[in-house]
């Protein structure tokens, strides 16, 4: 079944295009960098050669492998902002899990003389289809073994939005 995509849902589906700006980005800045700085570094031992163009040519060619990666990777994103669709498919909920977790580095190590333990939380999930999402304490709290649940899907990048409750 098919939906409009609501402010909320355009909203989440631009920030998974978030990397798709940041890494050209940093790709294009530091290779211009670098070649720039290389190029330099060559031309200043042999004087014959013009590095200007050899500058040019190769920033050129950052820029365009830049505008295709960010085309790769925020393709499908941009074709489902302009669809403003999603699919909703119905999926039953097979068991519920609450489970302590801890927080990766959050603990000092070694002979500090207060060290301190990991800070714990509790993670809650869903196995749906024998697989675990995770979800947040309000759906949890909703939700029971059984029920059903939508999954909120963007058609081309198959990105899952956001899961409701039936």
């Amino acid at each position: 079944m098919r939906r409009k995509l609501t402010e909320q849902d355009i909203k989440n589906i631009k920030y998974q295009c978030r990397m798709g700006y940041i890494l050209p980005f940093f790709f294009f800045t530091l290779g211009s960098i670098f070649i720039t700085a290389l190029v330099d570094f060559i031309v200043s031992f042999e004087r014959e050669i013009e590095g200007s163009i050899h500058i040019y040519l190769t920033i050129g060619i950052l820029f365009i492998i830049s505008v295709l990666m960010n085309y790769l990777m925020n393709g499908k994103y941009k074709a489902d902002l302009r669809n403003k669709e999603k699919i909703l498919e119905r999926k039953t909920i097979q068991k519920k899990l609450a489970t302590e977790d801890v927080e990766a580095g959050s603990a000092n190590v070694g002979p500090l003389p207060h060290n301190r333990s990991m800070n714990k939380f509790m993670r809650y999930d869903l196995i749906i289809d024998n697989t675990k999402y995770r979800i947040d304490k309000e759906l949890f709290d909703k939700c029971s073994d059984g029920d059903d649940v939508f999954f909120h899907i963007a058609p081309k990048s198959k990105y899952r939005i956001k899961i409701d409750l039936k």
